[in-house]
């Protein structure tokens, strides 16, 4: 009853506290709450002009950077019950937790408002966990506990500092997780709970998380640090500890948790270890919007939320200082300057023998030389450099590209990084006889299992699936030589201007060409996909919009075939109902190898892989798109 009364309290007075906070010096706890009610009273009208914000506010939705009223805004149905909201007003932020349903199906929604003085919003910062079972845990508890709103006697505080350093050694004791390591900070009778459902101090013997170990849940907050178990959380970084509640003694953080895929096995309770769940074999990166509530100077309740998000990026309000990544090169002996068909192909060479022995430095490096993986930048030896352990070659599933134009190499083919299969996308840039760029497009088979499987979490299914079939051949046209092919921008563009409106009409496809999505051939040609006939045409839902930050990575004249990228929205906006495969926002980065011949386009063989909303490629950003090279 009291959580009702606060959430209709909060309600009716965001309007009015909106307009006194215009001359308070600073927005307290009631204004902060009645903001916070008033955004997500706006949320829900899917109407952002309800609410108040400076010129230059910045919207954030799952670490993507996208226009205010975009994204959740459009799909948003309703609030849920529970509600579980954290102020400061010295600080002038306010978060909550609560529940959601967008497009009819549950969710966990987090936010954190950055509220000026005058009552203007700057910031906002959120996180979709797209978890209906999680939803629905927090919908049968309610309310958050009642220790969380009550005010502690200020003789029994900590100040705001030492709040925020006895929250950070949850962060520094989570990442490497060194079970000798001094867990003292948490108090005996700590909880924490994990998208709803409590996973300490827990009898069920249910398994914890992907793993199947059925007794972690059962430890308490400390003794499950002494186990050394979360040691394949190998970096925990922009660390924002956002809200700090001196009178309540509770802190939201927003941290940013990556697995960098090299931890092989878990250490059990009983001292034995098991592999490592498949998920945790390839690289990955979780945010989590995080509450503490701290006793006696000890943490007492923990609430975390999380989702994923593409290995390695940036936060969406960076609070680490920058980190130049570029390399600092070597003296080692050079390619060829210019470096031709020969020296490009044995570039390629050179490049997957390094990625697959783990050296980078083994290769000649230009300094500053940059390295990206799906769009993010990454130290020259992380990520792939550390799980790569095969790849194909041109005799069974793969191909070759030499750009003498661009001074640039390309691959595609087939990887395997431990256990798990995927197809790699590679761009290599050559200039002085060194290695300049490395770009990397790793597309990852993703299947279920009881324990989670692989699939990246929170995503919605897609039309096409692929879950690590190694059989298929590629096309034996994308490797006969064709002379000297005209592989221009134009017709490239032409191809994404058909794919982003729905229609092949002047896009130079020949007759009998056909596509391959996710390795699924439908019984359609290329022009016919594209007008959107079929069940999955290209590959993708029917409702797609924007197809942008389009490259050509590689064109190889002489077999007339171009590597290119590109990323294509869903904003999941499209005439109800609307199926399961496009119900939530995201963007599909679609890697795809191009048969050229004649003017026209032949082939097609693409892989598909779903990333947050508005997820944008870092080289886009230092304006390497197709549409900036034309300008």
């Amino acid at each position: 009853m009291a959580g009702m009364l606060r959430k209709a309290f909060g309600a009716g007075l965001s309007i009015l506290v909106l307009g006194s906070a215009l001359q308070a010096e600073r927005c307290e706890r009631e204004c902060l709450e009645g903001v916070i009610s008033g955004y997500l009273n706006a949320l829900i009208a899917h109407d952002p002009s309800k609410i108040s914000t400076t010129p230059d506010v910045k919207y954030v939705e799952n670490d993507q950077v996208v226009p205010l009223g975009s994204g959740e805004w459009h799909i948003v149905d309703s609030l849920g019950t529970y509600n579980h909201t954290f102020s400061d007003p010295e600080a002038g932020q306010v978060a909550t937790i609560i529940t959601i349903t967008e497009n009819g199906v549950g969710a966990i929604y987090s936010v954190r408002l950055k509220v000026e003085p005058d009552g203007k919003i700057s910031e906002i910062e959120t996180q979709i966990t797209r978890d209906p079972d999680g939803k629905e845990l927090y919908e049968k508890r309610g309310q958050p506990e009642a220790v969380w709103f009550e005010a502690v006697p200020p003789e029994q505080r900590i100040p705001r500092d030492e709040l925020i350093s006895q929250t950070n050694k949850y962060y520094s004791g989570m990442q490497g997780n060194d079970p000798k390591g001094d867990y003292s900070f948490f108090d005996k009778e700590c909880n924490r709970l994990e998208d709803g459902l409590q996973t300490t101090n827990v009898k069920t013997g249910d398994p914890y998380g992907h793993s199947n170990d059925t007794a972690f849940a059962s430890l308490t907050c400390e003794e499950q640090f002494q186990t050394g178990f979360l040691g394949f959380v190998t970096k925990i970084r922009e660390r924002h500890f956002s809200v700090v509640d001196e009178e309540r003694q509770a802190v939201f953080a927003i941290t940013t948790l990556d697995h960098n895929g090299t931890v092989r096995s878990l250490p059990s309770v009983n001292g034995t270890s098991s592999p490592i769940p498949p998920y945790f074999e390839t690289p990955r990166t979780l945010i989590a919007m995080e509450a503490f509530r701290l006793k006696g100077g000890k943490l007492y309740r923990i609430e975390m939320t999380l989702t994923e998000v593409p290995y390695g990026s940036k936060a969406g309000f960076p609070q680490d200082p920058p980190v130049d990544l570029g390399g600092p090169g070597n003296n080692f002996t050079t390619y060829p300057d210019p470096c031709d068909r020969i020296c490009l192909e044995n570039v390629v060479g050179d490049i997957l023998m390094s990625i697959r022995i783990h050296a980078p430095n083994r290769l000649p490096l230009a300094k500053g030389v940059r390295y990206s993986e799906n769009g993010q930048f990454l130290a020259l030896g992380d990520g792939l450099w550390e799980t790569l352990e095969a790849i194909s070659w041109i005799d069974s599933y793969g191909a070759v590209l030499a750009d003498e134009e661009r001074s640039t190499a390309g691959y595609w083919g087939f990887s395997k990084e431990h256990t798990i299969p995927g197809v790699l996308a590679l761009r290599i840039k050559v200039a002085g006889g060194q290695i300049t760029e490395i770009e990397a497009l790793a597309v990852r088979a993703e299947k279920t299992d009881s324990r989670g499987g692989t699939v990246t979490l929170m995503r919605p299914p897609l039309p096409v699936e692929w879950e690590g079939d190694e059989s298929a051949q590629l096309d034996a046209t994308f490797s006969e030589w064709n002379g000297d092919v005209e592989i221009s921008e134009e017709l490239l563009n032409a191809y994404f201007d058909g794919l982003e409106k729905h229609s092949s009409e002047d896009v130079p496809f020949a007759p009998g060409c056909i596509r391959r999505d996710n390795f699924a051939q439908a019984n359609l040609t290329c022009a016919d996909q594209l007008d959107g006939k079929g069940t999955a045409p290209n590959g993708l839902p029917a409702n797609t919009t924007t197809a942008r930050d389009r490259r050509i990575l590689a064109a190889d004249k002489k077999r007339g075939i171009a590597l290119a990228v590109a990323l294509v929205d869903e904003p999941a906006d499209g005439p109800s109902p609307l199926p399961e495969t496009a119900s939530i926002p995201g963007t599909y980065m679609i890697p795809q190898l191009l048969k050229v011949s004649n003017g026209t386009i032949s082939r097609i063989e693409s892989v598909i892989k779903w990333m947050p909303y508005g997820y944008t490629s870092q080289w886009a950003e230092l304006g390497n798109s197709i549409e900036h090279e034309k300008e």
